[in-house]
């Protein structure tokens, strides 16, 4: 799996999987996250797209550019612009792309769509997250879990996600396997990465973009036991966004990939084949 140089000199893992002449779809995973976050939806897309995963910085496995330099969803937003250029400079396919975010994915997702109207064909929003930097609980919660994250090593971070990503056993039964593929996922990150995600997220400067900006079609998924980003907030984005959008409900909590990979393909599939 190759990486990429931005201008940053953000070093960018990513992964392309699919038909290589086919619209280029690129997976933006969540806070915790890495390329395989997407991997159980590759077998209902790699028929027809070109689809790329990437890593956001100290994540996954891109490395943190400089250990004392804090991270921003600016930063993120140009890193996807740059890697975005990168791979369409083969001329395979100059067509707008399509942008599927999970969580931190969302946000970046949408600040990119805001910014560069003309390059998305498309958005996908799983759990779809918006700026909390004004609500100073949000704030607070997420900059507790970056020191405790410094302070008590990625395994408390890894434990916590593995809770309160899911529903509650009095709600829904949920699969061990799918609890327990968040915790190593989040077990495996950086600390010092995992936990200027969570400062990223909670900086002061980070406000919501200009969702009238955002022009081209929307599909949100929301899960419906999902604690972490309710449905409330999807339905509440939707008529804020300048195109043409569509709410689809699945039976999850904020890992509706793991939980309801059926339902997520369901609304996903008949949504792609919409976009001209």
């Amino acid at each position: 799996m190759p990486f990429f140089t931005t201008k940053n000199q953000t070093k960018v893992h990513y992964a392309e999987d699919g038909n290589p002449t086919g619209q280029i779809i690129i997976c933006l995973h969540g806070l915790g996250g890495s390329i395989e976050t997407f991997s159980s939806l590759l077998p209902f897309l790699e028929g027809n797209y070109r689809v790329v995963r990437l890593d956001f910085e100290g994540l996954g496995k891109s490395p943190l550019t400089q250990q004392n330099k804090a991270l921003s969803i600016a930063r993120y937003v140009s890193d996807l612009g740059d890697l975005i250029s990168h791979i369409q400079k083969d001329g395979r396919s100059m067509s707008p792309v399509v942008l599927v975010g999970h969580s931190l994915g969302s946000i970046v997702a949408l600040h990119f769509a805001a910014s560069e109207p003309n390059v998305v064909g498309g958005l996908i929003l799983l759990g779809v997250v918006r700026s909390a930097s004004h609500v100073q609980a949000v704030r607070e919660r997420m900059l507790d879990m970056a020191s405790k994250t410094r302070e008590q090593g990625i395994n408390f971070a890894a434990d916590l996600a593995a809770t309160t990503n899911f529903p509650s056993d009095s709600e829904r039964q949920v699969n061990p396997t799918a609890r327990d593929f968040i915790r190593r996922q989040v077990a495996g990150s950086d600390p010092e990465g995992y936990a200027k995600t969570c400062e990223a997220v909670a900086d002061v400067g980070h406000k919501d973009p200009d969702y009238s900006r955002i022009v081209c079609k929307s599909l949100l998924i929301a899960g419906d036991k999902d604690m972490i980003s309710p449905v409330s907030r999807a339905g509440g984005l939707k008529p804020l966004l300048g195109g043409e959008s569509q709410l689809a409900i699945v039976k999850s909590g904020h890992q509706l990939i793991l939980e309801d990979l059926k339902g997520v393909a369901d609304a996903m599939i008949p949504f792609l084949a919409s976009l001209p």
